[in-house]
């Protein structure tokens, strides 16, 4: 197999090996996965921006509130530390969000998947893989010790691994889903 050739287009990330691929992206897709709380999930990985920005903003309102003698001295050492553990939780519980399958699509000949999943920013990217570069869950051997999380896995990038909660879910074709990602 080749070498995949990959190009980012502003957040969409398209993954390709031939012309002919290429010509599959402007196909009919249709969808056999969709997650309803994905925006949920899009909308928490944005969150810790926010709180940056917050904490930022407020900190030296806090220490001049503090230097007028209108707020407590140590105003600024409390706001601050909330900020920071607000931002320190926040961007550990976008790692275990990160990669997280929202809808996956199918081509009218059945040979390309579209994954479109939250990255660790909350935005949307999309990423085209060929039916043939998946590694189904029996080759994989190990089972998933949270059950409730299925690892999609690449034979052509192993490090690049996406998370399906298969069971929060819409399936729209199971034997299809199935025949794909396995149980």
């Amino acid at each position: 197999m080749q070498q995949l050739n990959q190009r980012r287009l502003g957040t969409a990330e398209r993954t390709t090996t031939t012309p002919e691929l290429d010509q599959a992206a402007f196909s009919e897709w249709r969808t056999i996965y969709s997650l309803p709380s994905i925006r949920l999930v899009a909308a928490f990985n944005r969150l810790k921006i926010y709180q940056a920005a917050l904490t930022a903003a407020g900190a030296p309102i806090a220490f001049a509130l503090g230097q007028a003698g209108h707020v407590a001295s140590d105003a600024l050492g409390i706001y601050a530390a909330i900020g920071v553990s607000g931002l320190i939780t926040l961007t550990l519980a976008s790692y275990a969000s990160t990669n997280l399958v929202g809808f996956i699509y199918i081509n009218e000949q059945q040979d390309m998947l579209k994954l479109a999943y939250v990255d660790f920013w909350g935005r949307r990217v999309e990423t085209l893989v060929e039916v043939d570069d998946l590694l189904p869950s029996w080759e994989r051997g190990a089972t998933s010790r949270l059950r409730f999380v299925l690892p999609i896995t690449l034979r052509s990038d192993d490090k690049r691994r996406y998370k399906l909660l298969n069971r929060f879910g819409n399936i729209a074709d199971p034997q299809l889903f199935e025949g794909l990602f396995g149980d």
